[in-house]
Formats: C-alpha cells, sequence, structure tokens
C-alpha cells in the first residue's frame, strides 16, 4: 500500500478516485483549496489526512508526510469565465510547486492527469501541455507516470461537461434544444473504468521508467449526435425536438477523438460500460438521489 499525496481531492474525478483508493488500503493525503466544498471528503476526515492549500506551506506537507506518490488530478478548465493567470496558475504554476517539492523529498513517483486535446486548442490545453513539457524535463528525477484521458462522465457531474449539460437540459422541460450538426466524433468513458484505470497502474508503477503516457478511454469513438440521440432514448425525453445544426460549429473544432487502449488492455483492463450502459447508470443513481 502506497501513501499517496492527491491534489484536486474535491474535484469529480478526485473525488471519485479518492474512494477507489481508500477502499484498496492506500494511505491518502489530499490537497484542497479554501473555496472548495469538502463536504463529501471531510466525510472520510477519519481515514484520510487533509490540508488547505495557502494555509500549511507545501515543503511542510511534504516534510510531515513520506510520500510514495503524487496523482495531480487538480485543474481549471477555464469554462466559467476565469482570469487566463487563474487557469495558468491552475494547470502550470500550481503543479509545478508540487512537482519541485516532490523532488526535493525524493517522491518515488508522480502520476499527471493529462488530457486529450490539442495543446493549440484553448487556454487550458496549452498550459496543461507546458506542464507535461516540465514533467519531461524533470522525468530523470522522479518517474511520471502521464495519464491521457478522453471525456469521462458518470453521476453528479459538474453541469459545464457535455454529457451531464445534455442530461440536464433533456429533463428540463424544455420541448426543443438546439445544437451544432454534432457531427464529430468523442471517445466517453464512465468514470467508474477511469478510476479503475488508475489504481490498476498505480499497482504497476514499479515497472515504469522515466516518462511515460498511457491513454484511457473507451477506446470506441462515437459521432456526438449519436451520443446525445442516445441520452434522450435513455431519459425517455423522445418527445424534445433536436434541432441538429441550430448553432455554429466552435472554430477548431476537433472531429475525432480516441484513446488507443492496447497498453492498458495488455495489463488486463478493458471498459466494463459501454456509453449506452454507464449513461442509463448515471440516470438510475441520480434519480434515486431525488
Amino acid at each position: 500500500m502506497k501513501k499517496i499525496l492527491l491534489t484536486g481531492a474535491t474535484g469529480y474525478l478526485g473525488k471519485n478516485l479518492l474512494k477507489g483508493l481508500l477502499k484498496e488500503g492506500h494511505e491518502v493525503i489530499a490537497l484542497v483549496r479554501e473555496s472548495s466544498d469538502v463536504r463529501y471528503i471531510t466525510a472520510l476526515a477519519a481515514e484520510l489526512k487533509i490540508y488547505t492549500i495557502g494555509i500549511t506551506p507545501l515543503r511542510d506537507i511534504f516534510s510531515e508526510n513520506q510520500i510514495d506518490t503524487v496523482i495531480h488530478t487538480a485543474a481549471n478548465y477555464g469554462r466559467k469565465g476565469e482570469a487566463l493567470e487563474t487557469v495558468i496558475h491552475a494547470n502550470l504554476g500550481f503543479p509545478l510547486m508540487i512537482l519541485e517539492q516532490a523532488i526535493k523529498n525524493d517522491v518515488r513517483y508522480f502520476i499527471n492527469t493529462d488530457t486529450s486535446l490539442p495543446k493549440a486548442l484553448n487556454w487550458y490545453s496549452r498550459s496543461k501541455k507546458q506542464f507535461l513539457e516540465w514533467l519531461e524535463v524533470c522525468s530523470a528525477e522522479i518517474k511520471v507516470l502521464n495519464l491521457q484521458l478522453e471525456y469521462f462522465y458518470g453521476p453528479n457531474d459538474d453541469h459545464s461537461k457535455f454529457v451531464t449539460y445534455v442530461l440536464k437540459e433533456l429533463i428540463s422541460g424544455k420541448d426543443h434544444i438546439d445544437f451544432t450538426a454534432a457531427t464529430p466524433y468523442r471517445d466517453f468513458i464512465y468514470i467508474d473504468d477511469v478510476v479503475r484505470a488508475y489504481l490498476l497502474l498505480l499497482s504497476e508503477l514499479e515497472n515504469f521508467e522515466g516518462l511515460t503516457t498511457v491513454e484511457v478511454g473507451s477506446g470506441t469513438a462515437i459521432m456526438l449526435k449519436d451520443i446525445i440521440q442516445q441520452i434522450q432514448e435513455a431519459t425517455g425525453q423522445i418527445e424534445v425536438k433536436l434541432n441538429f445544426g441550430a448553432l455554429p460549429m466552435r472554430e477548431n473544432e476537433i472531429m475525432h477523438s480516441c484513446a488507443n487502449t492496447d497498453f492498458l488492455e495488455s495489463k488486463g483492463w478493458k471498459p466494463e460500460y459501454t456509453f449506452k450502459e454507464g449513461i442509463q447508470k448515471t440516470i438510475n443513481i441520480e434519480n434515486n438521489q431525488l
């Protein structure tokens, strides 16, 4: 079992990963922001240490705990009007501070959460890829596992995410919803399958050297139009008119994105959920909370 420093512990991926790490018996030190909603993780407070960023210096967090592995999931997508400085600090400045302390304190492994988006797409992807460049520079001093994630989804995700947005729009009572032509293809992976990939790779860390990038997705790309129609079918809102082509396609739209899962599958991993199964489970869980 490992002693793990987890960033982004209150984010969607972080919360789900935290639950999986604790279930497997790992000792977790969670980093949270002062503004974060910590209700979920404070319920687990007896099982982990929680530090608030800016209250306890990072150097003290590392010196007080013999951390074996850093898992970095914290991110700022820039979807809510955040300033450029805020996005860059969250995705580049802050993780560089974590990386520096990890190297100074002889942490053995750094697991980074990367994006499949191209560097030039937006502030988020550029800052994420810039941090990856620094990880490459430092990979002679600390082993780096870079997980390049496709589009993950699941119950109680943020409303700014595509699947959650479509789901909420369909059950909102509207008689129609406007979309782009929705012809790009995307690889959507259910959150439980993402967590299983992290936990599997965590158990394999001793087998990696330098920097290794692993693509994490379902391995299947589906047209967004078909995704939207599958969500509509799963919600039963078949009377809602879907106006495809009513909105313009965004600039620099990515027309095809899909993970190559050969490496993960060679380790015995495969996705347990198709998109249809994952969206149905998402709906069932959220309905049971009402």
